[in-house]
């Protein structure tokens, strides 16, 4: 929480709302992703629940900390998981909160496979 206190502190001045949300949403979509798949081979949840969002959300937003230290945004900088691009979806934030929601939900169906009949 602490961290991503900061993270959105990162924002300020840069509509922290709208930025903080797109990335945390679109690196927390990959990480629920990467989270189900790993759950699926190991048939046991993953280790540190909590970081891979955060991970997500920093490999997301990692441009932002190029642009802070002086580089203008570029092309390649689509490569984090869209960070341009990402801006630019129709709906904006509701459907990366919508898709966040999904990748949430297939992670925690792939738990809920793995428990014992009748708990």
């Amino acid at each position: 929480m602490v961290a991503e206190v900061a993270l959105y502190a990162s924002y300020r001045g840069h509509d922290a709302r709208f930025h903080w949300f797109t990335h945390f949403f679109v690196g927390a979509s990959v990480a629920f992703l990467a989270m189900a798949g790993m759950a699926a081979i190991t048939r046991h949840p993953v280790p540190l629940p909590l970081v891979w969002p955060l991970v997500g959300h920093l490999v997301a937003m990692f441009p932002d900390f190029v642009f802070i230290a002086g580089r203008a945004h570029e092309r390649w900088m689509d490569l984090f998981l869209g960070h341009l691009r990402s801006h630019f979806v129709p709906g904006r934030n509701l459907t990366w909160y919508l898709v966040f929601l999904v990748c949430l939900g297939l992670y925690l169906a792939v738990l809920d496979r793995r428990r014992p009949e009748g708990l």
